[in-house]
């Protein structure tokens, strides 16, 4: 009886024991399935922080292209103010317009390329933008450049005619028949250049024109009582370009000066230096080339002026200055046939 006791204690206690360790599985169990519950709540969390983080850092990207597109845009825009400016201070002040030309089509590449950006600007289109601009720069400059340039020159031309004019101004004035009352000016003084009288014994070089070869024109004899002697074809068209210029402002060319020797060359060499041509090689001493008063009738830019730079080819009479940017010498014309 105790043994058959003994026996079912024992079961019993097994049982309980095959019970608890049961419950404990089951406890194993619905940890684990917390634990990778709880893994998946974190999988899930870490995955939606990488998206955030993902979002965050293509919005501060897209931010940075943005501000480093909106800094190029304005530095774009003021090179293009300064480089319009400079388009039309430059307009018809430079020796050559290709530069002008040069920074226009510069200007448009930067406008293509502002007007072409992408909705979110690359940066590679930044960078474009910003060579573009530091090429309209440079090009800004060089129009500058050029225009300062040009300016000097028309500044030293404008002074070397005022100087040329104080010193060949004759101090007696020109003749009565000598330009109008609505050109002619009073003496300013000065040096005093007579046109030459060619002899008969010339020999025919420059400067030494024989008198058979030359004729005098019949108006403006200069101050000291010459007559303004010519080769004859070249005096000959003159005097029918003069009958034309008469009929338009109702009196004569005035011309101040015309054949010159040999020795007046070499003494017009001596007093304006290289304004004047070496001696022996002057278009004056051929009897080709004439000088009317420095007055500002006959400047550039003047109605006299255009009227003989327009009218004297078809005449042979041409003014070198006309197509020689930065010649001074608006007052002589050559013949050429």
């Amino acid at each position: 009886m105790a043994a058959v006791v003994a026996v079912a204690m024992l079961a019993g206690a097994l049982t309980a024991v095959q019970i608890r360790a049961a419950q404990a599985q089951d406890r194993r169990d619905e940890l684990a399935a917390e634990l990778a519950a709880a893994r998946a709540v974190a999988a899930e969390a870490e995955r939606r922080r990488a998206e955030a983080q993902e979002w965050l850092d293509a919005f501060h990207a897209e931010s940075e292209r943005h501000q480093a597109w909106a800094v190029a845009a304005q530095l774009a825009g003021i090179a293009l103010a300064d480089a319009e400016a400079a388009l039309a201070a430059a307009e018809g002040k430079v020796a050559d317009d290709a530069v002008r030309v040069a920074l226009a089509e510069a200007a448009q590449r930067v406008r293509d390329a502002l007007a072409a950006r992408s909705p979110v600007p690359t940066p590679e289109e930044t960078a474009t933008l910003t060579e573009l601009t530091a090429a309209v720069t440079a090009a800004t400059a060089a129009v500058v450049e050029a225009q300062a340039a040009w300016q000097a020159e028309q500044d030293a031309a404008a002074a070397e005619r005022a100087r040329r004019s104080s010193a060949r101004s004759s101090s007696s004035g020109a003749g009565a028949d000598c330009g109008g009352s609505g050109s002619r000016e009073p003496s300013k003084g000065g040096a005093v250049l007579h046109t030459s009288v060619p002899t008969e014994d010339g020999d025919g070089t420059n400067g030494r024109i024989p008198r058979s070869a030359m004729t005098a024109l019949g108006w403006c004899r200069d101050s000291a009582g010459n007559e303004q002697w010519l080769r004859s074809d070249a005096a000959a068209a003159l005097v029918r370009l003069n009958e034309a210029f008469r009929a338009e402002f109702g009196e004569n060319i005035a011309i101040d000066l015309s054949y010159r020797s040999y020795e007046d060359q070499v003494r017009a060499r001596e007093l304006f230096g290289s304004l004047a041509a070496r001696p022996g090689t002057s278009n004056h001493g051929w009897g080709t080339a004439f000088d009317t008063w420095e007055w500002a009738a006959y400047d550039f830019g003047s109605p006299r002026y255009e009227w003989l730079v327009a009218n004297g080819p078809a005449y042979g009479w041409y003014n070198p200055a006309a197509t020689d940017p930065g010649n001074p010498e608006y007052w002589h014309y050559e013949y050429r046939g």
